[in-house]
């Protein structure tokens, strides 16, 4: 289609594309979350085997994400954004045809492939489409899609594995998933200045260094509340991690077409906004992943009621995400990202004061507080740091929020995990809330769910410290109005 008359028309069907694609990534994650249970009975595997389905998937996403932006940065971003859903397309047909454990490992490495390409591109094509004083309204409506996906995605993958078993999840997301690539091949220009000269080359070395940095991080992050911090896995895997970074950073400094320009982290737009983001995921984690066994384990309550409990969070998202990328738009990046942490932090420091006898009311006034923050924080955080650069680098960066975004989740849900667990070990009591299924003593559950209780207020104790840390950072950050910004688009 040509656009090139009526740029405001071709926006919208950008966005239209590429919101189709990411509400499939998002109920593709969460059904397989779901899903994982009846994968466990068929295939006849533990949880810890099982998991795999899901770490797998992401660490292919979290590593491979800033060498498919810079791909994209040289070699064009819809080139890559189509092949990234093909690809996709093929991996659900190999999962929903997996015969046996193996294979459906193999199918969601292959989409883990996927969605890298995908993620890196789709949101810097979103603010291509849109001029650069619409660039935060263009992320709230991304991130607004998210927000649906989380609900409406969860609801739908359910309704399928429960109706028509797992493989369903995989057949409706390739279906979906191939609409979205036709109109995405149709709608979306490609745009010469996207792509670089000749002269640049792709850094397979730099490459390889970032994603056995990141693997190697987040698995020892993932793996550290059970194998022990202290463990020779785990210690070995952030030595290699370590090392790995230490090869990639002298890598970037010399070789002359470098994945990532490292003076970007010298403008104190671009650290302030990945070093705030990191903090405010690693604090904000340990609301989305100890939540719901408080819900479920020391609350009584159902998986469904915990399920009602938590939506609030991604309808807050959903609804505050454009509002606040609109706000910031007009007046500035700096003081919706303020908001939205303010938000985050109250969240949180309401979630210290837990306690087993807490009513349902707090539950969901918390993740109330949390989709709000996080919807209004995400809009011009993305904003100020995707300033930085000019359109022909927005592969690059785009990857760098989503990769932040990613490991300062694994980060915060292992160091919360950790508190919980030293917590119950230091008051004699074994940290595994699945023991009160064969518990009987009343005396003993209730021990139980108290420990529990005290270990995640002192874990939302150390995220609340967190949340402060990043809203002191941006109290002193710059105020980006992007009628005074000359980068970008």
């Amino acid at each position: 289609m040509n656009f090139s008359k009526n740029q405001n028309i071709y926006k919208w069907w950008v966005y239209s594309s590429i919101a189709v694609v990411i509400f499939v990534q998002v109920g593709d994650q969460t059904g397989t979350n779901i899903a994982m249970p009846s994968m466990s009975a068929e295939f006849n595997a533990d949880i810890p085997t099982v998991q795999w389905v899901y770490l797998l998937y992401t660490l292919c996403i979290s590593s491979l994400l800033l060498p498919m932006g810079r791909f994209s940065d040289i070699f064009g971003r819809k080139s890559v954004y189509c092949s990234g859903l093909v690809v996709f397309i093929i991996g659900g047909i190999v999962a929903t045809i997996s015969q046996n454990f193996p294979m459906l490992l193999i199918a969601r490495a292959i989409q883990g492939i996927a969605v890298s390409m995908i993620l890196a591109n789709g949101m810097a094509l979103l603010v291509e489409a849109f001029p650069k004083s619409e660039r935060g309204l263009a992320l709230g409506l991304y991130l607004s899609v998210i927000g649906m996906g989380g609900l409406l995605g969860t609801l739908l993958s359910g309704y399928l594995v429960s109706e028509y078993g797992w493989r369903a999840l995989y057949m409706a997301s390739v279906l979906v998933s191939s609409s979205g690539l036709l109109l995405s091949l149709f709608v979306i220009q490609k745009n010469s200045s996207i792509k670089q000269s000749s002269h640049s080359k792709f850094d397979w070395y730099g490459a390889i260094f970032s994603a056995t940095a990141l693997s190697s991080f987040l698995l020892s992050m993932t793996f550290s509340h059970t194998l022990g911090w202290g463990s020779l896995p785990v210690i070995t895997g952030f030595f290699v991690s370590v090392i790995s970074l230490i090869m990639f950073v002298w890598r970037e400094r010399v070789f002359e077409s470098p994945m990532i320009d490292l003076s970007l982290f010298k403008n104190p737009v671009f650290f302030v906004g990945t070093l705030g983001r990191f903090l405010t995921f690693m604090a904000g984690s340990s609301v989305f992943f100890l939540m719901p066994f408080y819900v479920i384990q020391v609350m009584d309550l159902s998986a469904f009621t915990a399920a009602v409990l938590s939506s609030p969070m991604p309808i807050m998202m959903t609804l505050t995400s454009p509002l606040s990328g609109k706000i910031s738009d007009k007046f500035g990046t700096k003081w919706p990202t303020l908001c939205g942490l303010f938000c985050w932090g109250l969240a949180i420091f309401i979630s210290t004061t837990l306690t087993v006898d807490s009513t349902q009311f707090s539950v969901l006034l918390i993740h109330f507080l949390a989709g709000a923050g996080n919807g209004i924080f995400q809009s011009p955080n993305q904003s100020s740091i995707v300033s930085v650069v000019s359109s022909e680098k927005y592969g690059v960066v785009t990857s760098v929020i989503s990769m932040v975004r990613t490991a300062g989740n694994l980060t915060g849900t292992a160091v919360a995990t950790s508190v919980v667990v030293l917590t119950m070990s230091s008051m004699g009591l074994e940290p595994n809330l699945s023991i009160l299924e064969s518990v009987s003593d009343p005396q003993k559950i209730a021990e139980i769910r108290f420990a529990f209780t005290e270990g995640i207020s002192r874990a939302f104790t150390l995220a609340t410290a967190i949340v402060v840390i990043s809203f002191t950072l941006n109290i002193f950050g710059p105020n980006i109005k992007f009628d005074s910004v000359n980068v970008g688009k």
